[in-house]
């Protein structure tokens, strides 16, 4: 029997060397995949990463809808199929027959209002203060207005963490186009293929694929998966 008891302490002490020297190296190169390029930018999706603004957005998506006489919708229909989205999706989904820019002025006539109903997510001030202090460019891209944006970054006391910001106000094509990425790279000065752009909706994922970025998902598909911000600290 001491003989066994001996075997077994003796294989238990092995797989703990061969995790200690080999395993947890393996598994912190799968975690954290090897780059071809110098890392010089991380870029931000706003909405679902660095701010909880569903509620806020919700609100003003129905009280929109209720001043157009449209019927309100539920919070499961608008996470489905308007959250993450554009306003010509919105049109072209939920507002027919009006026009973008009548949209467009009755959203930014109203965010101002539901700015307190925005909460800054868990670890994203850690996050951004990690990566100024590595003297690494930070960028935020978003489907959202200028001035609400930078009305809520004021609001939560980190509009100086970014060195630049690409809003809708700023292009034709939104997301999931990668027309706001590219600009980003170009106002950072940066390539492409020199940052990490995280992003947690299906726009996201695309816009930065198509713009050549290492995508990496806040629990959704991406170059990389993470489910909380602050697993990024690996990755910087």
């Amino acid at each position: 029997m001491s003989l066994v008891i001996a075997a077994i302490i003796v294989g238990t002490a092995f797989l703990v060397l061969y995790w200690v020297f080999y395993g947890q190296r393996k598994y912190n190169e799968m975690f954290v995949p090897k780059r071809k390029t110098e890392l010089k930018a991380v870029l931000f999706d706003l909405d679902g990463v660095i701010i909880d603004s569903f509620d806020a957005w919700f609100s003003i998506f129905n009280h929109v809808r209720k001043d157009l006489d449209f019927e309100e919708i539920s919070k499961e229909e608008f996470r489905k199929n308007v959250w993450g989205g554009s306003v010509h999706a919105d049109i072209k989904n939920y507002y027919k027959n009006k026009d973008v820019k009548e949209i467009e002025k009755l959203y930014k006539k109203l965010i101002s209002k539901y700015t307190h109903k925005t909460k800054l997510l868990p670890y994203a001030k850690k996050i951004l203060e990690n990566i100024k202090n590595k003297k690494i460019k930070i960028g935020l891209v978003t489907n959202a207005f200028r001035k609400p944006t930078v009305e809520t970054l004021k609001f939560h006391k980190i509009k100086d963490y970014f060195d630049a910001i690409v809003t809708m106000d700023d292009i034709e094509k939104p997301k999931p186009y990668p027309d706001p990425i590219i600009k980003l790279c170009e106002k950072l000065n940066v390539m492409s293929d020199e940052v990490i752009f995280v992003g947690d909706t299906k726009n996201d994922y695309k816009a930065g694929k198509a713009a050549g970025c290492f995508f990496v998902g806040l629990n959704i598909h991406g170059d990389l998966m993470i489910s909380k911000l602050s697993d990024l600290l690996e990755l910087v």
